[in-house]
């Protein structure tokens, strides 16, 4: 924690705007700033698709057009068909994203196995690598080797499988040649552009600023999806994380997130891809930090630079002032209150800004004032100063008991699943199960757990919990004092997974 009698700002240019000072050798102190405007506008940014939007759009409308075709081929050649590639060329075709055609991949007879189903010219036939049946295996086989923290498997409907890697193509094609890798014709690969961004970590005029910016030196695997909430400053060129005590830490930011001055001369935090133009937030201000981490081994450069300190990795930077840009609630409020929209958000972001002021108080100036809950006070983030109450029940709707009602006992819940050869179910110990799934909790048998994307839900019925079992999806049953049950499909085509007090089965459409 550091207060702000300590802090010496000569009102040099080298301050800029900010509350900071220049100590002897040039390099910045800045401990406070005003944050961005919290909320902006009373709606969602204007979405303007990219081309590689517009393509992928343009692939599933053609997959779906040729959808009875492709099905057809997908059963008849169960073991021989390896997935549909879309392959672009670049042109002013198609409102000017080009021309597409379709590789079909086959194991056996590539050419022969197309023509029985079509001989639509957009179609053309290739060798491939694997099945669809052994996707799952193969796939995951590469992410492996590549290493699960830089690729990713990802698997679609008719389409080939893919590997979404966090490392730049020339990055991957050196290691590629180093390892002697081959790989399968039918394995796309798509490479996250934030892992070659085109912005330097510091900009130019950002430079004389700081000793050193720590940050990672590549794209790292999911974290923890949480938000904390500190402030960033910089002390003598250093950047520390200002909380309670005084053993404060070094930062280490993402590798997508870069140091820069913005439009007002504030040093501030912006990503590193020019297409995400979002504002981040300011140093000096609190940040959302996201997963925060020690790190055992800090860039021994830091340390030499800004002396033996804790370093901390944080997740992310965004301003924690509005953090989200709530405005589906500041609509709700303005709605509730029957004011315009341009009043609601000036009400909202001056109670944010109040409440944000407040604890910079707090933090500098040895203050202790209680902040403004604006939450409360305004009904920021959907929630109402006083809730409205539930209305009352017609008549006919009321139940009156003159002793508490009886109630039957549950059912046993059926923790052993009917072995129909459907979908595989593999035994294994509770701690080998993935600590990064989605928690979905399915209370009428048992607790699921699965990749985001699995699709699992639960039945309108409130009985049954249904979902669909896609290939490439982890699902994990966590059945109380028995082994973990993980479910895969055993079968191609729509899989559906149910279970009740008394089911736990996977089943298959009949007309499949």
């Amino acid at each position: 924690m550091i207060r702000l009698s300590v802090i010496l700002c000569a009102t040099l240019a080298a301050c800029s705007a900010q509350h900071s000072g220049a100590d002897s050798d040039g390099y910045a102190s800045i401990v406070e700033a005003p944050p961005y405007t919290p909320i902006t506008q009373p709606g969602p940014d204007t979405y303007v698709p990219t081309i590689e939007d517009r393509r992928m759009r343009f692939a599933d409308a053609l997959e779906n057009q040729h959808l009875p075709m492709l099905r057809r081929l997908k059963r008849g050649e169960m073991g021989n068909f390896g997935g549909i590639d879309w392959r672009w060329t670049d042109g002013p075709e198609n409102d000017g994203i080009g021309t597409v055609r379709a590789i079909a991949f086959f194991l056996r007879d590539p050419a022969a196995s197309l023509s029985r189903y079509t001989s639509d010219p957009l179609f053309s036939a290739a060798m491939a690598g694997f099945s669809r049946a052994d996707q799952d295996r193969v796939v995951r086989g590469w992410a492996e080797r590549i290493g699960i923290e830089r690729a990713s498997p990802g698997f679609g409907n008719m389409g080939v499988p893919w590997l979404t890697i966090t490392m730049s193509r020339a990055e991957f094609v050196a290691l590629q040649e180093e390892k002697g890798w081959a790989i399968p014709a039918n394995l796309l690969l798509r490479f996250d552009p934030r892992a070659d961004p085109e912005l330097p970590a510091v900009s130019s005029d950002a430079k004389q600023a700081v000793r050193y910016y720590a940050q990672q030196e590549r794209l790292v695997g999911p974290t923890p999806d949480i938000a904390t909430f500190e402030a960033v400053v910089l002390r003598d060129g250093c950047l520390f994380i200002d909380g309670p005590g005084d053993d404060d830490p070094l930062a280490m930011f993402p590798f997508t997130v870069g140091l820069y001055r913005d439009d007002e001369g504030y040093l501030a935090f912006r990503p590193r891809n020019s297409s995400d133009q979002r504002q981040l937030g300011r140093v000096g201000t609190r940040l959302q930090l996201g997963h925060q981490r020690e790190v055992p081994d800090p860039p021994a450069g830091l340390i030499a630079a800004c002396g033996s300190h804790r370093v901390v990795a944080v997740s992310s930077a965004d301003q924690a002032a509005g953090y989200g840009n709530d405005w589906f609630a500041v609509r709700e409020y303005r709605d509730r209150e029957g004011i315009s929209s341009a009043e609601a958000m000036r009400r909202a972001n001056a109670c944010l800004l109040e409440q944000e002021q407040t604890m910079a108080d707090n933090r500098l100036r040895g203050t202790r004032a209680h902040p403004t809950q604006c939450a409360k006070q305004y009904g920021i983030w959907g929630n109402p100063g006083v809730p409205p109450p539930p209305p009352p029940l017609p008549p006919d709707a009321r139940i009156t008991h003159a002793t508490e009602p009886l109630r039957p006992p549950s059912p046993p819940k059926k923790l052993q699943p009917t072995r129909n050869g459907v979908c595989r179910f593999e035994e294994r110990d509770p701690s080998e199960r993935p600590k990064v799934l989605i928690a979905t909790n399915h209370s009428s048998n048992m607790i699921f757990w699965a990749d985001k994307g699995a699709a699992l839900w639960d039945h309108p019925n409130g009985f049954i919990d249904e979902g669909m079992v896609l290939p490439g999806f982890r699902i994990v049953a966590e059945r109380e004092g028995l082994p973990d049950l993980w479910i895969y499909p055993n079968r191609d085509g729509p899989i559906y997974l149910y279970s009740g007090p008394e089911i736990f089965e996977c089943r298959q459409p009949a007309d499949w």
